[in-house]
């Protein structure tokens, strides 16, 4: 199994420094074993942005 970014549902968002939208959040990296292997800061509105974009075909 791959590597994980989890976040918890109990974090609390902050204003990213990219976006400006409070969807800023501390995720932890986990193998595919479970075992924690660091955190990082993940924002959720820059992440779906860079994934739609992704899957738009660019002509």
């Amino acid at each position: 199994m791959p590597n994980r970014v989890l976040i918890s549902r109990d974090s609390k968002p902050i204003p990213c420094e990219e976006c400006g939208l409070p969807t800023l959040h501390v995720a932890r990296l986990v193998s595919g074993d479970g075992a924690l292997l660091g955190q990082t800061m993940v924002c959720t509105a820059c992440r779906r942005h860079r994934a739609e974009a992704d899957a738009v075909p660019v002509h």
